[in-house]
């Protein structure tokens, strides 16, 4: 692990770096669709917390990326394990070690709670809050994770309550790592 990495993130530091990959999306009264994916998990030296990015493009025909169908960013806080401890004392089961707040261009943001095992992060909403023309979001569901021979692709499953709906399956992809972003002009 990287030096400058708060420790509470050793836990967190598979995720670090840009990903990139495809998946399939839909939603609902909405058709499945595949979609192009960025991710990037970064840190501040020392800090007990990663940054967040993911840009998602409809995928065309010809295999290219389309229009962009979903922006994120956020923090993913690591807690300590004095706060682990704290905050999952009455709940062995669902043991806390970590926060996330995740804003979105559609108008809402989530906050979740989280545990890691191993390479493989499950986290589920506990508040979401969507502007007054934000997508009408009420519970979301995250698994990620390392697989394949070499642990060298991440894939995630988002499953999302929204417009009425109850939890339901929204996105997945597999994203393998990316070099650095290239520099903008």
């Amino acid at each position: 692990m990287d030096a400058e990495v708060h420790p509470d993130l050793a836990k967190l530091s598979f995720l670090l770096g840009r990903w990139e990959g495809v998946g399939v999306a839909g939603y609902a009264e909405e058709e499945e669709f595949q979609f192009g994916q960025e991710v990037e998990f970064s840190h501040t030296p020392d800090a007990p917390y990663l940054t967040y990015t993911s840009r998602a493009w409809r995928m065309k025909a010809d295999g290219t990326l389309g229009e962009v169908i979903a922006e994120e960013s956020g923090y993913w806080r690591a807690l300590s394990e004095a706060d682990t401890a704290q905050y999952a004392k009455d709940d062995d089961k669902n043991i806390i070690h970590l926060e996330v707040l995740i804003t979105h261009n559609e108008g809402f943001i989530e906050s979740y709670l989280g545990n890691v095992f191993a390479n493989r992060v499950e986290m589920a909403t506990n508040a979401v809050m969507h502007t007054i023309t934000g997508l009408e979001v009420t519970a979301s569901h995250r698994l990620y994770g390392l697989f394949g021979d070499d642990r060298e692709t991440l894939g995630y499953a988002w499953d999302l309550a929204a417009r009425g709906h109850e939890l339901r399956s929204y996105m997945s992809a597999q994203l393998k790592k990316a070099g650095a972003r290239p520099a903008e002009k």
